[in-house]
C-alpha cells in the first residue's frame, strides 16, 4: 500500500500582503499529481493548513477544488484534515465532497472516535485535525489537564481504535516539542504551551503524518516513524535556501518505509545585502536573470546624495522579482556628524526626506523650509 503525505499548502498566501504565492503552490501541486501517478499512490494525506486564511479568496478555493477533483479522477483516496489556519465552518463545505467522491474531510476532533477513523483494506488511519483547546476541553472530563495532556490522552484513545488493524497511521496537525521550526509558522501556535511531548505519541502507529511545522523532518528518539512533510514551497523568507519535499510511505511486511521526494520550486526566495559603496548593477544583474523573489537589504549613509538613484536602480534591475527593499543606515555617529556638519540645513532636510519618504521634497516645501531657516537665522543674528 502506498501513501503520499503532504501538508501546509497555505493557498492564498501573500508575501508582505502584496505578492501572491498561488503560482508557486500550483507548480508544487502539479508535481504532486505526477508523483501520485508515477508511484501508483493509493491514499493522499493532507495534514492541514490547506488555506492560509480562515476565509480564503475565490481564486484559492478554486485552485484547491480543482486539485482535489484531479486527484479524485486518479482513483485514489484523499484524506484532508483541518489545520490552525483553516476554518472549522469553512471545512464543513468540503466535507460534503465525500458524498460525490473519495474525498474524506475531517474538520475537527470528534468525541465519537469512530468518526475520526478511515479504513482502507488492511489500513486504519486515525485523523486528528488541529486540536483547538476549546474543542478538546468540551469532551475531556478532566478539565484541569494541560493542553499537551489532553492531546496525549486523545491520541491514546485513537490508538486504541486502530490497534486491531495490520497497518496503523496517524495524521495530525500539531506542534511536537522536538520539531525544528522553519520560522514562518504562526508564532503563538508553536510556543512551548502548545508543544506535545514526542514520547506521548503512541507507538501503536507505524507512521505518523504531521502538519504545522514547515520544515521536512523526522522526529528522532521515539519508536514510531513521526514525520513533518513540511510546506511544498518556501512560504516566506525565513525558509530561504530550504529544500522542499513530500513523503512517500510504503506499507508492506507490517512496516512503513519512508522516502522523502524533493520538489522543484517555481521561485526561490533569496536575500542579498548590498554593502555601502557596492556596485549595485554588478551585484543584482545575475539575480535578474533567475526565477526568484528577492529581498534586498541596502546599507546607506543618511547623507548619501545618491540614495534616490541607488534605490531606483534596485527597482529597475530586479523589476517584479523584487519582493522587498529594506534600507539599513550605516556609519558611526561621529562620521555622520562630521559629514552633516559640512552641509546647510536645507540640504540636511533634503537627505532626511529622501531617506524617510523615498522621494524628493517638493519645490514648494523646500521654499517654505528655506523661509523658516532664513527667519530663524535673521532672529538669531539680531539677538
Amino acid at each position: 500500500m502506498r501513501i503520499l503525505h503532504i501538508a501546509d499548502l497555505h493557498a492564498g498566501k501573500r508575501l508582505y500582503d502584496r505578492i501572491g504565492r498561488n503560482e508557486d503552490l500550483l507548480y508544487a501541486l502539479e508535481q504532486i499529481k505526477n508523483i501520485c501517478k508515477e508511484e501508483r499512490v493509493d491514499i493522499l494525506l493532507i495534514a492541514g493548513d490547506v488555506f492560509d486564511k480562515r476565509n480564503p479568496d475565490f481564486e484559492s478555493q478554486g485552485l484547491i477544488m480543482e486539485f482535489l477533483t484531479e486527484m479524485n479522477a486518479l482513483g485514489l483516496h484523499i484524506l484532508l484534515i483541518a489545520g490552525n489556519h483553516d476554518s472549522y465552518d469553512f471545512m464543513k463545505i468540503y466535507k460534503n465532497l465525500r458524498k460525490l467522491a473519495n474525498i474524506h474531510v475531517f474538520d475537527r476532533p470528534s468525541a465519537n472516535l469512530k468518526e475520526s477513523i478511515f479504513q482502507y483494506e488492511q489500513l486504519k488511519v486515525a485523523c486528528l485535525p488541529y486540536p483547538d483547546e476549546r474543542v478538546l476541553t468540551h469532551f475531556d472530563e478532566e478539565r484541569q489537564r494541560s493542553y499537551a495532556e489532553k492531546v496525549a490522552n486523545y491520541m491514546r484513545a485513537l490508538a486504541h481504535e486502530v490497534e486491531d488493524s495490520r497497518y496503523r497511521v496517524l495524521v495530525a496537525h500539531m506542534m511536537v516539542d522536538r520539531a525544528q521550526i522553519a520560522g514562518s509558522e504562526l508564532q503563538s501556535s508553536v510556543s512551548p504551551y502548545y508543544a506535545i511531548k514526542a514520547e506521548t505519541i503512541p507507538d501503536t502507529f507505524q507512521y505518523v503524518a504531521l502538519g504545522h511545522v514547515h520544515r521536512n523532518q523526522r522526529i528522532e528518539g521515539i519508536a514510531p516513524k513521526v514525520y513533518y512533510s513540511g510546506s511544498p514551497y518556501q512560504i516566506d523568507f525565513s525558509e530561504k535556501g530550504m529544500d522542499k519535499f513530500v513523503n512517500l510511505v510504503v506499507l508492506e511486511d507490517g512496516m512503513a518505509k519512508v522516502e522523502p521526494i524533493r520538489l522543484d520550486l517555481k521561485r526561490q526566495l533569496v536575500e542579498i545585502r548590498l554593502k555601502e559603496g557596492e556596485d549595485i548593477q554588478k551585484s543584482l544583474e545575475p539575480l535578474a536573470k533567475e526565477n526568484l523573489l528577492v529581498r534586498v537589504v541596502m546599507e546607506v549613509k543618511m547623507s548619501d546624495p545618491f540614495f534616490q538613484q541607488k534605490r531606483d536602480a534596485v527597482f529597475r534591475i530586479l523589476g517584479d522579482r523584487l519582493a522587498r527593499l529594506e534600507i539599513e543606515p550605516v556609519g558611526t555617529f561621529q562620521e555622520t556628524k562630521a559629514e552633516t556638519g559640512k552641509m546647510d540645513l536645507l540640504s540636511l532636510y533634503e537627505d532626511f526626506h529622501r531617506f524617510k519618504y523615498r522621494s524628493e521634497p517638493s519645490e514648494d516645501l523646500k521654499a517654505l523650509l528655506q523661509k523658516l531657516i532664513d527667519k530663524v537665522s535673521h532672529e538669531t543674528h539680531k539677538a
